[in-house]
């Protein structure tokens, strides 16, 4: 079993990775500058998850039974990178110079930041599914606050935790982002720009087969990087390239808000009902439904053991029944209250594969995001949101000379306070 990794923000014993407080980690400069930074602050964490690839299990399904794997991983970093270099190149020329710095700050061959985006495509196929999230978008006028909330527990195998990272990305030439992502990553799952708008994803499993090899945390990047406002990010996520499906709840500083369901080649818009949206990992939009995952399909042996004989959208289904149960009685939503669904173990009380506040045996809330992008405030923590608590990002696009002293601003490394 491999020993947690230390990065000076993981706090446990034995080979639990224990609490983790949430870092900001500051990037300026143009793409290749800003990788460069990430690479050179991150560069520990993104060599010990490369370096221990063998510890996940997805990743060992997909190696043959008689190849060894260091022969496997070569293998598989030659074929990422004959298929994505000239897709990235050509349509994400920005977070592919990103890539580069990252590769040079990290000191490792670029070619491994390729092997992990391929892992982002391939571990999340019916076969081998790396994540399934809940998300719940309340409307300005459904919230306490005033102000549109988006929340969103983020569920993966419990090993990749000590790999998260909250990073404030100001480049010369695109709106600044603050967004959480995984250290060797160029794009982002979940992030909130300087206009307000953010976007978080859920994963999606269309069936369509892709004209290009791109993953969807680069055009969750883009996007943040290049659009001010829902309408103008639903046309650019619809156009974008990609591979993979992806269900997108995507909100403004206006309160405009929508869910993105992405295939590879197809797109499809989702409104509040009553002033929430509701996203876990089936499609709902009535063009998409066609190219998702029959709901009649059973993980096979070829999955990882604990999946193995389960129905696909088993959990995806019951999160989302269980949320809306949930909600739909609650008149106004305080921010309290949304965290309350956002922990909840089910009528058992016991949380599990099922349960919003995931507890399953290889999928885990391993972290949870918290946006409000009226008042461009972010709160994140690395665990579950039912013993965590949140670090507290305040609108920290202000430059330093306008920002309010430390001990009165919310925004910092580690202001971590309560949810109200």
């Amino acid at each position: 079993m491999l020993n947690p990794l230390d990065l000076g923000t993981t706090f446990g014993e034995g080979i639990t990775p224990g609490k983790r407080q949430v870092r900001l980690f500051e990037m300026q400069g143009d793409h290749y500058e800003m990788g460069y930074q990430q690479g050179l602050q991150m560069g520990e964490a993104i060599q010990h998850l490369l370096a221990n690839l063998h510890q996940v299990e997805a990743f060992q399904a997909e190696k043959p039974p008689l190849l060894p794997f260091k022969v496997f991983v070569t293998v598989a970093m030659r074929r990422a990178v004959g298929e994505m270099w000239s897709d990235l190149s050509e349509n994400y020329p920005h977070q592919k110079k990103r890539m580069e710095g990252i590769s040079k700050g990290a000191d490792i061959d670029e070619a491994m930041l390729f092997l992990a985006l391929a892992g982002e495509l391939i571990l999340a196929q019916i076969n081998y599914r790396l994540g399934a999230c809940t998300a719940v978008g309340v409307g300005a006028e459904k919230s306490a606050m005033g102000e549109p909330m988006v929340i969103k527990n983020f569920d993966y195998p419990e090993y990749f935790q000590p790999y998260y990272v909250t990073r404030l990305c100001r480049p010369v030439e695109a709106a600044s982002t603050l967004d959480v992502t995984v250290a060797p990553l160029a794009g982002s799952h979940d992030g909130i720009n300087e206009h307000g708008l953010c976007i978080s994803y859920n994963y999606g499993y269309g069936t369509d087969m892709p004209n290009v090899n791109v993953p969807i945390t680069m055009l969750v990047q883009e996007a943040l990087e290049n659009c001010t406002n829902t309408r103008e990010a639903i046309d650019f996520l619809a156009a974008g390239k990609r591979s993979g499906g992806a269900i997108l709840l995507v909100a403004d500083a206006s309160g405009d808000m929508v869910t993105v369901e992405l295939s590879s080649n197809f797109s499809g818009i989702r409104d509040p009902r009553d002033g929430i949206i509701i996203n876990t990992n089936h499609y709902k939009c009535r063009e998409m439904t066609s190219y998702d995952i029959p709901r009649n399909a059973y993980y096979t042996n070829k999955n990882v053991r604990a999946l193995r004989g389960i129905r696909v959208h088993e959990s995806s289904e019951l999160r989302y029944s269980r949320a809306e149960q949930l909600l739909s009685d609650m008149e106004t939503i305080s921010m309290k209250d949304l965290l309350s669904v956002f922990c909840d173990h089910g009528e058992s009380g016991r949380g599990d594969d099922n349960t919003i506040c995931r507890h399953g045996a290889y999928f885990a809330t391993t972290c949870s995001v918290i946006m409000l992008p009226f008042s461009k405030r972010l709160l994140v923590t690395y665990g579950h949101p039912c013993d965590s608590v949140f670090s507290d990002f305040l609108d920290p696009f202000r430059r330093e000379a306008d920002e309010i002293a430390p001990e009165e601003d919310a925004s910092g490394d580690s202001n971590d306070r309560a949810v109200s």
